[in-house]
């Protein structure tokens, strides 16, 4: 359901996919037609994977006009809910659909949606993936509440990457949600290398995020950095990642002043070269599950300085800086007080490696995917929501 090209969001529901079709099952993926296919999905086609494609919805700016208007006009009438949309699916004919979201309550995916109402009059199980939600600010009225309720009603089950997350959309819904599961999403770092700790004069950063500020909040960093004390301080940060603000931040850098502090390094595939070459992670983000890139510097040794969103700060523990809050002050205070400690950072980043060693559960997809096919209970697959934060 994501918009996105990829993210790691993508990761868990791809992992899922791949072990399917390794056990000889039939995979349909369906997605939105973006202008190239992403090498991901290339991948899974090759594999055997079928495709099935949809139109993005009119408010993704990174489509030609006509193609937005004919979106949007397919929405006021009615007719992306229709099979005509959906002649792919049903002559491909599904027996069992994960829908991946990349947030809790994507606005796409609702009782009505017609992937939906296929599994609802065929008694077909269907599953969710809630990838992220938001920590406040999400503008609902109960139409859409009761849309989702009825959504959740009809769900198999609902797997989520963060307690937190659950709790929030507990509270969002004002119920308790049936059928939840905590799972953990896959991870690219090799949990059995061991990167060296590099040893430099000058702190090295990284930001590791899609540059999205809306949700990764690389600019309210910026703002930190730009405060008096922290101008005095000697480091660098490097930002890893591509994303639709790529512009603003480097016209941010350069209004703050940061061009010799703060470098746009672009996208990174392997997550043990970056760690080889920096120190501590940065991660500001307004909205998370568990982030993939916290649970990486973890798993390659590193510490973090992080804002308290989704299961951070759980997985963080006592080993890194986590700000107050999200305002620019409680950040600036986080950094500093992180390199303020710079000493400690190595220390730091073996435990948090540790944390990961000691709860990392590489075959969720596995268990999921057995799941999915009546070979394993709900009940044994991820984490009961209650228990979650004991057995971490």
């Amino acid at each position: 359901m994501n918009v996105a090209p990829w993210g790691g969001s993508e990761e868990l529901w791809k992992s899922i996919a791949l072990k399917a079709l390794k056990n000889g099952d039939e995979v349909m993926v369906s997605t939105y037609r973006h202008q190239s296919l992403n090498e991901n999905i290339g991948a899974l086609q090759n594999l055997g994977a079928d495709l099935h494609f949809r139109r993005l919805p009119s408010f993704e700016k990174n489509q030609p006009f006509i193609k937005r208007g004919i979106a949007e006009l397919s929405v006021r009438l009615g007719l992306d809910q229709t099979v005509l949309e959906w002649m792919g699916i049903n002559r491909w004919k599904p027996e069992v659909i994960l829908f991946s979201s990349g947030e809790t309550f994507d606005h796409g995916l609702h009782h009505q949606f017609y992937p939906v109402k296929y599994c609802i009059q065929r008694g077909i199980p269907y599953y969710m993936i809630s990838q992220r939600n938001w920590e406040w600010g999400l503008d609902v009225d109960d139409q859409f509440r009761d849309s989702r309720k009825q959504l959740l009603k009809g769900c198999s089950g609902i797997f989520f990457v963060s307690y937190h997350n659950y709790k929030k959309a507990c509270m969002q819904l004002a119920m308790k949600i049936p059928r939840a599961r905590v799972v953990q999403n896959p991870l690219k770092a090799d949990l059995k290398q061991i990167i060296p700790y590099p040893q430099h004069e000058i702190p090295q950063l990284a930001y590791v995020a899609r540059l999205q500020t809306a949700i990764k909040g690389q600019d309210l960093f910026l703002e930190a950095l730009s405060s008096q004390a922290l101008r005095e301080i000697p480091f660098q940060v490097s930002f890893f990642g591509r994303g639709p603000d790529e512009n603003y931040l480097q016209k941010l850098i350069r209004h703050y002043g940061l061009e010799d502090k703060v470098h746009l390094r672009g996208y990174e595939n392997s997550i043990e070269k970056i760690w080889a070459s920096h120190q501590l992670l940065v991660l500001c983000s307004l909205a998370e599950g568990t982030p993939l890139a916290l649970k990486e510097a973890m798993a390659c040794g590193r510490s973090a300085i992080i804002t308290a969103v989704g299961d951070t700060k759980e997985w963080l523990s006592n080993d890194g800086f986590v700000a107050k809050s999200h305002r620019v002050a409680s950040i600036e205070a986080a950094v500093l007080s992180a390199v303020n400690a710079k000493c400690q950072w190595e220390d730091l980043g073996q435990k948090c490696k540790e944390r990961i060693l000691r709860n990392e559960n590489p075959n969720e997809a596995t268990h999921i995917l057995e799941c999915m096919l009546g070979k394993r209970a709900l009940e044994e697959t991820g984490r009961d929501p209650v228990h979650y934060f004991s057995q971490l």
